[in-house]
């Protein structure tokens, strides 16, 4: 063997308890797995690891992340690996690089630089792909064709692909419109994607109607693929954005998974028992659902994504001129500071939880 793992506390990922045992791996698998009870011989190896007093268990999968491009920084990616993460879900919340032609990646670069960086102009990344397979190619065989060294799973992003074939007008997809979304969308699937990721939330793929949107998800399931949403409000009207959800992908056959599920605007205080109630209940009618979530109160985002759709209509530079203008400025901040606007989830805007990162 290559390596043993001695004398480890194994939690295996099956839900039974732990148990003392050796683990071998040859070849980069997992070969043999020697309980300290089962009374057979002990695997040797060229590298042994006492693991006396440790945790080993399988790696963690994160869900939720947003290292689209840190991957491609740090292919060793260490700050996840170090803390036992092996699979990276990446392309979430609708907005990712891929696929795009080049006007749209110099708009999603700008949309995003605030999540990952990348913004149009740095030279920290060389973004030659325009195609899903041609990103997941740059992660499996980039870096002198080493990859990366954690794996990825990649969602294909609603709002990219919208952006691709309407782009950031506030208006229903002509079904030419929806064919070339569908086409994207299973081309992404073809060359590798897990699922489709929507951040209904978020300019341009908000725009998008639930008829619109199941049609996605109806090419989703055809593949065997997962839809991954971030819902229309997190804030008023959460749960009724949770149950459009369920509907939409039940409607479409497609696997759910919620993306962050959280009830945590104070609006909605002590009622994740109603939304566990809907899961459970669509759960019992034979519904395929799951969900992420943080342990934490706060959430992150970009600063801009706060505002009303309707002032982002027509990409980034479209919403700095309307910033720029004094009086359509100030009808913005009215919406966000005392009506609610969509970008905030319904909820007036409270500064003192406004918190500038970056």
């Amino acid at each position: 063997m290559d390596l043993v793992i001695r004398d480890a506390r194994v939690i295996d990922g099956t839900g039974g308890a732990a148990y003392r045992a050796d683990v071998a791996v040859d070849g980069g698998r997992i070969a043999a797995v020697v309980r300290e009870d089962g009374g057979g011989p002990r695997p040797t190896a060229r590298r042994t690891v006492d693991a006396d007093g440790l945790v080993l268990s399988p790696g963690f999968i994160d869900m939720h992340a947003h290292s689209d491009l840190a991957l491609l920084r740090d292919p060793d990616h260490s700050a996840k690996a170090a803390q036992g993460v092996t699979l990276e879900v990446i392309g979430q919340d609708g907005l990712s690089y891929a696929p795009v032609d080049d006007r749209t990646l110099a708009q999603i670069r700008t949309a995003i630089t605030g999540w990952n960086g990348g913004a149009p102009g740095s030279t920290d990344i060389d973004f030659t792909w325009r195609t899903v397979g041609e990103f997941l190619d740059r992660l499996d065989h980039g870096f002198d064709g080493r990859g990366i060294a954690v794996n990825a799973a990649y969602l294909i992003p609603q709002g990219t692909v919208r952006m691709l074939a309407v782009g950031w007008e506030d208006r229903d997809a002509t079904p030419a419109e929806v064919a070339r979304m569908k086409e994207l969308v299973a081309e992404g699937l073809q060359q590798g994607a897990v699922g489709l990721s929507s951040g209904l939330t978020y300019t341009p793929g908000m725009y998008a109607s639930d008829a619109e949107l199941t049609e996605l998800c109806r090419v989703v399931a055809a593949y065997d693929g997962y839809y991954c949403p971030h819902h229309r409000s997190y804030g008023a009207g959460a749960l009724r954005a949770y149950e459009e959800m369920v509907t939409l992908a039940r409607e479409a056959g497609c696997a759910l998974h919620l993306a962050h599920a959280t009830m945590n605007f104070g609006l909605n205080k002590g009622r994740a028992p109603e939304l566990l109630t809907l899961l459970d209940t669509a759960l019992a009618d034979g519904a395929d659902i799951t969900l992420d979530t943080y342990p934490y109160l706060p959430g992150c985002t970009t600063l801009a994504a706060m505002m009303p759709s309707w002032a982002a209509e027509g990409g980034p530079e479209a919403a700095l001129a309307r910033l720029r203008d004094d009086a359509t400025a100030e009808r913005i901040r009215h919406v966000m500071e005392v009506e609610g606007a969509d970008g905030c989830h319904g909820v007036p805007m409270d500064w003192d939880t406004i918190e500038i990162s970056g």
